[in-house]
């Protein structure tokens, strides 16, 4: 199968989906990152402040790894997560 490659590139405040591409040296800032499947590539990527998405085959996996360890690899958030992107303001009660 064909794979995107992505290089040197920053993603910022973006939903991306890591099935079928390759990512090399990239920056993934306040991202929704989704993998379904993990047919990917990551190499020398950095991830800062980012949610990953675990749907399909890849939430199956996430579910055997929470039987075989008895705690959750990973947080599911829903796509409608009010605060994904943007943090709520703070109200200051002075």
């Amino acid at each position: 199968m064909y794979k995107v490659t992505y290089q040197n590139k920053i993603f910022k405040k973006e939903v991306v989906e890591l099935d079928n591409h390759v990512f090399k040296n990239c920056e993934f800032r306040e991202c929704m990152i989704i993998l379904r499947t993990g047919d990917t590539e990551l190499k020398s990527c950095h991830f800062e402040n980012c949610r990953l998405i675990l749907k399909d085959n890849a939430l199956n996996i996430g579910k055997i790894i929470t039987t075989f360890t008895g705690k959750g690899p990973l947080r599911v958030v829903d796509f409608d997560e009010q605060g994904m992107f943007y943090p709520q303001e703070k109200q200051n009660h002075e």
